[in-house]
């Protein structure tokens, strides 16, 4: 039996029959929604691992560059300080001449002068030099002390002053051991009462006021200070209409220092952010681009966006002690959207189980209304010379973001690592 013969033989068999329950459109509907569905390209998802391996590779290659800059002026530095301890030594070695100069000469009239100087800073720099000069002067006069006895020894096992009276001895005695001697403390001397006062040479620095270090700051700032380095970010976000999501990102940052107090802060900063829209808030907003109701009712969307800031902001800073500061910051941070990909989730037939998914892709660039930011952190100098900061932050924003026109507020903690230019 052939096949032409068989298939006769069976529709002569079911002849009207239809099977119960089928519909030609239903069918001829679904296949014209699952045509409607959009497939986002294969490539989509990798797109953003090479971007994140390539900000990686030049953020490495950045701080190396850095490092290695920095190392050469450490190199530089040091080679600096070599000299100056080169001329030191010189300058210790004309004084040991002079020293042994002065030894040789009979002294003639000893004039004391004393300094004083209301201004504790530059007091105190000279009291220590008085007394490592009078530490070294007193050396050198036990060992000429101690020489003179060895030298009365000698005598007395030769004879020589077995004739001469107590006094005459003694009139020889101060004859040869005639020095220069340091001059004698009173008992309350402004010296004494000078070092006793909180800032003294063995102090902590932190017993500073803050009016003094401005002073000290301001004093040896010359021009207008730059630091720059990296910075990371971790926020928690909430969005007007939307959820909340912890949110992270990180940039680069330059803090330009105009006083001891005010610094203009400025950068780049990137951030991935995630939003959920559910069915409940999008009755009242406009129709989203992408979005085909034919495919079911729309139930929520998720918006991942990929997003450029530029802080700008004024920090002041409080001092703590010559190595760390209260920072108090407040400024503006424009948004650029790079890219955003939104994924409609619909219902099928009004049956919860049962869901169709599309996604569109935006990549147009679109600049909108940032945030007004405001932090109170602390910074501290490492041993390395380089600057940690830390601080929180509160950033609400000033108008619509995004395709779904949303309003951001954000609550985090940002940290940044200083690395010192100028």
């Amino acid at each position: 039996m052939d096949d032409s013969q068989f298939d006769s033989n069976i529709r002569e068999k079911l002849g009207d029959y239809e099977a119960p329950g089928f519909d030609p459109a239903a069918l001829a509907s679904l296949h014209h929604q699952m045509a409607a569905i959009s497939i986002t390209p294969w490539y989509s998802t990798y797109r953003t691992e090479l971007i994140v391996g390539n900000t990686i590779l030049m953020s490495t290659l950045l701080i190396i560059w850095s490092q290695w800059l920095f190392s050469n002026k450490a190199t530089e530095a040091k080679e600096i300080e070599m000299m100056a301890l080169k001329s030191q030594s010189q300058q210790f070695g004309q004084l040991q001449q002079e020293l042994e100069y002065l030894k040789s000469v009979k002294p003639d009239t000893v004039h004391v002068i004393e300094y004083q100087q209301q201004s504790s800073i530059l007091y105190l720099p000279l009291l220590q030099k008085i007394d490592r000069l009078e530490r070294e002067l007193k050396s050198i006069l036990d060992e000429s002390t101690r020489k003179n006895e060895m030298l009365l020894t000698q005598f007395k096992e030769q004879n020589e002053l077995l004739s001469l009276t107590p006094n005459e001895s003694s009139i020889l005695y101060n004859s040869l051991s005639n020095r220069i001697t340091p001059r004698k403390k009173p008992e309350k001397t402004k010296r004494a009462i000078a070092n006793e006062l909180p800032i003294s040479l063995e102090s902590s620095e932190r017993n500073l006021s803050s009016k003094t270090i401005k002073e000290i700051q301001k004093h040896y700032q010359k021009g207008i200070g730059i630091k720059v380095g990296p910075s990371l970010l971790l926020s928690y976000g909430s969005f007007d209409p939307g959820d909340s999501r912890y949110n992270f990102g990180g940039g680069v940052l330059a803090d330009f220092i105009v006083s001891p107090s005010l610094s203009i802060e400025a950068g780049v900063l990137h951030t991935q952010r995630h939003n959920r829209i559910s069915s409940s808030d999008l009755l009242p907003l406009p129709t989203f681009p992408g979005a085909d109701e034919s495919l079911g009712k729309l139930n929520n969307v998720d918006i991942d966006s990929w997003v450029f800031e530029t802080p700008i902001n004024l920090k002041y800073r409080y001092p703590v002690s010559l190595k760390s500061n209260w920072i108090f910051g407040a400024g503006y941070s424009a948004m650029l959207y790079s890219k955003q990909i939104l994924e409609y989730d619909y219902l099928f037939d009004n049956n919860p189980s049962a869901s169709l998914n599309s996604s569109i892709l935006d990549k147009q660039l679109r600049i909108y209304p940032g945030t007004v930011n405001l932090s109170l952190g602390f910074s501290s100098e490492l041993k390395n010379k380089k600057i940690f900061e830390a601080s929180l932050y509160y950033r609400y924003g000033i108008g619509k973001v995004g395709i779904e026109q949303t309003t951001p507020e954000f609550i985090g903690i940002s940290s940044a690592y200083w690395f010192t230019l100028k």
